[in-house]
Parts: structure tokens; C-alpha cells; sequence
């Protein structure tokens, strides 16, 4: 019996050239490695300039100095000041961290395509000299100190702490922005109603107690617990029915409390 003999076919091995999987992974690769550098490297998404708003004391140069910097990382061994990669948040923070002039809420840093940063910021406004310890600060409207300052002959509202609390530095809270606001309103009612400017004002804390000094030498006791409306108007029928003016020479205080 004559065994059978099996045929065997060696089939050809497709070359990878023409495999279409292949050529759609490369043409994913071209694309994402293109993607990459056009949104990291291209000279298109370079951050070039740094437009400034809002500012009054600080200069724009100041702002670009301290942002240009932050704009620009590493990668892939090169460095790239891409508009995509620039942290918003940490460039806002250097900011804050360096210019405590600048108010944090109304700070804000945008992206603008394809190569600019925009800083948008509003500066405090001083609306009182805070003292304590003979040393100085600015203060706003919130009673945060913002900036250190010499005693000024004209200063029109200076606020005297007969309570330290501790070291103040910068960007303290060093008055409650409601006690604030109570002084600023006895401030402007003693102008409006008794035409008396009111320059010096000190404040025992542990008493809730508010001495006024004016520009005729004589201090006003306010108790800033209480009904401040009454306590000015009992001010302005004492200066009007009892003390006019001409009686006023030896006044040293009117205690309100």
C-alpha cells in the first residue's frame, strides 16, 4: 500500500507597508505629535505680551516682570511660554504675594488667544492711617492694612488702637469692616450736622469705646455697642441749644455713652 503523500503551501507574508491598521496608527501619531507641537512649541501660542488694567501706583512694566517669568516651563527638554500651559492661579498668587496694594477679589487673569495674558486688577483705596505702637499703616474699606506709612501732619482719619492685637503685617484684617464703617458714618455726620471735622479717632476695644477728637481740641465719647444715631444727634442739640460755638474754649470733652 503506498502511503499518501501531503502537500504543503507556504503563504507569503503580508508586508505591514500595506496594512491599513498600520498606516491609520501613523497617521494618529503624525497628528497627535503635530497637535502637540503647534499647542506647546509653535511660535503661534507663545505668550508675547501682558496687558495691564486697573493699575494706578504700580507700573505695567512692574506687572510684566514679575509675569513673563511664571509664563515659562520646561518640556521635553525645551522651554515653551505656550499660552495652553500658563498657570492662571500660581501667577495670580505671585502677584497677590508681591503687591499687597492689590485688592485679592478683584484680581483676575485671563487667557487670550493665541498670545496674550490679560491682568485685570483694582488697587485699595486708603480710607484710614491705623496706629498702634507708633507704626502705621494704610487701610481700606474692608480694615485690611495694605501698606506701611509715616504719620501724615494732614491725615484726615487716623485710628488709634488702645488694644494692639499682636504683630500686624501686611494684608491683615485690623479692623472689623462693620466698627469701620460706624466710624466712617460718625465721621461724615459730625461734619454734615455739627460743620465740626472730626480728625483723631481711638479706640478701646475692651470697652467698645470710640474717642473722637476734633479740630477744636475737644474729644466726643461714643459707646460703639449702642444706638450711634441717637448718641449723634444728643451731640448735635448739645452743640446747638448749650454749647455754640463761643462756649467751646474750655471744652475738653462731651462724654455721649
Amino acid at each position: 500500500m503506498r502511503a499518501s503523500k501531503r502537500r504543503y503551501q507556504v503563504k507569503k507574508k503580508k508586508s505591514i507597508l500595506k496594512n491599513k491598521f498600520f498606516w491609520t496608527m501613523v497617521l494618529i501619531m503624525l497628528f497627535l505629535g503635530f497637535s502637540l507641537w503647534l499647542t506647546i512649541f509653535s511660535p503661534i501660542f507663545q505668550i508675547k505680551m501682558v496687558l495691564v488694567s486697573g493699575n494706578e501706583k504700580i507700573s505695567i512694566s512692574e506687572i510684566e516682570q514679575l509675569v513673563y517669568p511664571k509664563t515659562e516651563k520646561k518640556m521635553l527638554f525645551f522651554n515653551t511660554k505656550s499660552i495652553f500651559l500658563a498657570d492662571t492661579k500660581s501667577i495670580k498668587d505671585e502677584i497677590i504675594k508681591n503687591y499687597p496694594i492689590i485688592d485679592d477679589s478683584d484680581l483676575r487673569i485671563k487667557k487670550l488667544l493665541p498670545n496674550s495674558l490679560s491682568v485685570e486688577m483694582a488697587e485699595r483705596k486708603k480710607v484710614a492711617l491705623w496706629s498702634t505702637a507708633e507704626t502705621y499703616f494704610l487701610v481700606d474699606k474692608k480694615g485690611i492694612a495694605f501698606a506701611e506709612a509715616n504719620r501724615e501732619p494732614e491725615e484726615n482719619l487716623s485710628i488709634i488702637s488702645k488694644q494692639p492685637k499682636g504683630e500686624i503685617s501686611l494684608k491683615n484684617n485690623v479692623i472689623d469692616e462693620e466698627t469701620l464703617s460706624r466710624i466712617l458714618m460718625i465721621k461724615e455726620t459730625i461734619r454734615e450736622k455739627a460743620k465740626i471735622e472730626a480728625k483723631e479717632f481711638t479706640l478701646f476695644e475692651s470697652e467698645a469705646r470710640l474717642n473722637v477728637k476734633t479740630t477744636e481740641g475737644w474729644e466726643a465719647y461714643f459707646y460703639l455697642e449702642g444706638d450711634l444715631n441717637w448718641q449723634l444727634i444728643e451731640l448735635e442739640l448739645v452743640l446747638e441749644k448749650q454749647l455754640p460755638q463761643e462756649k467751646r474754649q474750655d471744652l475738653e470733652y462731651i462724654d455721649l455713652r
